[in-house]
């Protein structure tokens, strides 16, 4: 049997009494934060936004303490060397911030009560007037602070959502 030719281009265009092929649905295009975090594999330090904001001003401040301890120590200014590495020297108030901040990465708070403890020995250091021995200490200390930030990325979250992952008490900020 011989088709006539429109026939059978019709044939071969839509097929043989087969249904068409149901469309796909389209997969959403990810939103802008999701693609980062899609290129970002470091691990997710999981905060509340105001969480996160305190630790921004926290980093902040800790490079600005960097930056006048190395002042002082360009000037041999002993006194102005150990003032400037107090705020990121250990105490109890920042062993608490630590582990409220890592409480929902693994080993965020080991790594962050590391930086403060290098940061003690270029106190140390300074108190000995050495020099090398404290830039060997800021080396060791800035060391920490690179290692922990290609490591680990802020994830802001609700604090529902943050709860679930630490086990830990909500808290609901007002921005300052």
């Amino acid at each position: 049997m011989k088709l006539p030719l429109p026939t059978l281009l019709t044939l071969l265009l839509f097929g043989c009494g087969t249904e068409p092929a149901p469309a796909s649905t389209p997969t959403p295009e990810p939103t802008p934060i999701e693609a980062l975090n899609q290129l970002d594999t470091r691990t997710p330090v999981p905060l509340q936004p105001m969480m996160a904001w305190h630790q921004k001003q926290n980093m902040q401040a800790h490079l600005v303490a960097i930056q006048k301890l190395t002042d002082a120590l360009s000037r041999e200014d002993w006194e102005g060397v150990g003032a400037a590495v107090l705020p990121i020297a250990p105490s109890p108030q920042m062993q608490m911030q630590c582990e409220h901040m890592g409480a929902g990465a693994d080993g965020f708070t080991a790594r962050a009560l590391d930086f403060h403890e290098r940061a003690a020995k270029i106190g140390l250091a300074a108190e000995q007037h050495d020099v090398s021995a404290v830039l060997a200490a800021t080396s060791h200390t800035l060391e920490a602070c690179t290692g922990c930030h290609a490591t680990y990325r802020q994830e802001v979250m609700d604090a529902e959502s943050w709860q679930g992952i630490t086990g830990q008490k909500l808290e609901h900020h007002a921005p300052e």
